[in-house]
């Protein structure tokens, strides 16, 4: 009985320190993103216009792209009309976008402010509410 115990401690905490270090990896991705933000501007074939961006990442086959964040995006697009300036970007057909930004797996969103500097990034699906945080907290 004893032994059981300490063997679910021992998973619990192996868990716990590997949930840690995926979290700290992925900041560390952000922060690097955020650093070479100067750089992305030219992966997305695109430049800043003065408003904050929601770049959205995809692909033709990601159901969860097509079934919930795209309806997500259209409601955040309606929440913040011509203030927002929104960029798909297909991964399979613009790989070193996604490359520049980090991207791991569609859906992924990333906001970049009015100065066209990285502010958020998502991996994977980010909810309506999600974004407009960060948007707000983007626009502020």
């Amino acid at each position: 009985m004893l032994e059981r115990l300490v063997l679910l401690v021992v998973i619990a905490l192996l868990i716990a320190l590997g949930t840690l270090a995926i979290r700290a990896w992925s900041t560390r991705r952000v922060a690097i993103v955020r650093q070479s933000s100067t750089g992305l501007w030219p992966a997305l074939g695109e430049q800043p216009d003065g408003r904050p961006t929601l770049v959205v990442f995809s692909t033709p086959a990601c159901v969860a792209c097509r079934t919930a964040q795209e309806p997500a995006v259209q409601a955040v697009r309606g929440r913040f009309g011509e203030a927002l300036r929104v960029v798909h970007v297909d991964i399979g057909q613009r790989p070193g976008a996604a490359r520049a930004f980090k991207i791991l797996t569609a859906p992924s969103t990333v906001v970049l402010n009015a100065d066209g500097q990285v502010q958020s990034v998502n991996q994977g699906f980010a909810t309506a509410d999600h974004l407009v945080a960060q948007l707000t907290a983007a626009s502020a």
